[in-house]
C-alpha cells in the first residue's frame, strides 16, 4: 500500500507504536535512549508473527543480554526471549516463542526495567513501557492525506477565516490532546487547536497562515492519536511539508477601530506579521 509518511522508510505502513509511554527519570539528554515503536513480527508487520518481536529505539543501544526485558499480552501471553546475541543497533529483532500466541485484539506490551541496555555514552536506558503493534489482525492505521485549508466561522455579522491543517486517515481515529504535535508556519512553531476526534480527519487550527507560507506537521508518537476501534496507536511521523490550499487572498477578520489592541487590531484577530494587506470582513 502506498503512504505519504516518510518516517516509515522501507515500510508500507505507518509506524503505529506508542500508546502510553511510561518513562522513569528524565536524564540530561534531549533525546534519551528509549523504545519508540514496535511490532509483533518483523518491522512493518512482516511475518513471522509467532517467533519475532521487533522494537526500534531513539538511538543506538548496546547490550550484552536481555535481562530486564519482558514482552507480554493481555490474554495471558508471555514471549520467552532466546536472542539475539549482544550487539549495538537502533532496532532489536527479538527471537523467541509465545506460550499463548497473540490473536487480533490482544494488547502487546514491552517492558524494560533495570537491564544492561546503554547508549553510546554508556548511559543506562530509562525504565520504559510501550505498547507495540499486534500484527495478528486488524486494519493498520495509515495517514492518506495532508492539506491546509481555509475554514470560515460566522461570528455575529462577521466571518472569521482560519487556516486549518487536515490530517486524513484510512479509518476513524481518536485524539484527546495535541501532545506530540509540532506544526510550523513560515518556520515559526504554532499553537494549534484540535478538532475532528472520532472521525477519519483530525483538524489542527493554526494561529496564522497565508497562501505563500510553507506549513509543516510532525508527530513524536507520544500523544493520544489512536484508532477509534481498538488499541492501535500512531507512531512517530517526521516533519511533513503540507500542501497549502489557502486562497491567494486570504483575509483575516479584525476590528480596525479597536482601541484595545496595538496597531488598531482587535486582540483576538488572526493575521500574519509579514502580511501588509488586511481586509475587513463585515
Amino acid at each position: 500500500m502506498s503512504i505519504i509518511n516518510s518516517s516509515i522508510i522501507n515500510s508500507t505502513i505507518i509506524k503505529s507504536s506508542i500508546i502510553n509511554s511510561s518513562i522513569i527519570g528524565s536524564g540530561d539528554s534531549p533525546n534519551p535512549l528509549r523504545p519508540i515503536q514496535g511490532w509483533a513480527g518483523a518491522q512493518g508487520c512482516e511475518e513471522p508473527f509467532d517467533t519475532l518481536v521487533t522494537v526500534n529505539f531513539t538511538q543506538d543501544v548496546t547490550y550484552s543480554s536481555h535481562t530486564g526485558v519482558t514482552i507480554t499480552h493481555d490474554n495471558g501471553g508471555v514471549f520467552t526471549i532466546t536472542g539475539p546475541a549482544g550487539a549495538t543497533t537502533n532496532s532489536i529483532v527479538y527471537t523467541g516463542v509465545w506460550n499463548v500466541e497473540p490473536i487480533a485484539g490482544d494488547v502487546i506490551s514491552y517492558n524494560y526495567s533495570g537491564g544492561n541496555y546503554v547508549d553510546a555514552d554508556a548511559v543506562p536506558m530509562q525504565d520504559s513501557t510501550l505498547t507495540i503493534i499486534n500484527c495478528a489482525g486488524g486494519t493498520l492505521l495509515e495517514i492518506i492525506d495532508f492539506r491546509v485549508v481555509q475554514d470560515e466561522t460566522p461570528n455575529g455579522n462577521r466571518i472569521i477565516r482560519s487556516a486549518v491543517i487536515e490530517v486524513k486517515f484510512n479509518q476513524n481515529v481518536i485524539a484527546t490532546d495535541t501532545i506530540g504535535i509540532t506544526a510550523t508556519v513560515h518556520g515559526a512553531e504554532q499553537v494549534v487547536i484540535l478538532s475532528g476526534s472520532g472521525t477519519d480527519t483530525l483538524r489542527y487550527r493554526l494561529q496564522r497562515a497565508i497562501y505563500r507560507h510553507e506549513v509543516t506537521w510532525a508527530y513524536d508518537g507520544l500523544g493520544s492519536i489512536k484508532v477509534a476501534l481498538g488499541s492501535q496507536v500512531l507512531g512517530p511521523i517526521t516533519e511533513k511539508i503540507i500542501t497549502n490550499n489557502l486562497p491567494n487572498f486570504t483575509t483575516w477578520d479584525y476590528n480596525k477601530n479597536s482601541l484595545a489592541a496595538p496597531d488598531g487590531h482587535s486582540t483576538d484577530t488572526q493575521w500574519d506579521d509579514d502580511e501588509t494587506r488586511f481586509d475587513e470582513v463585515d
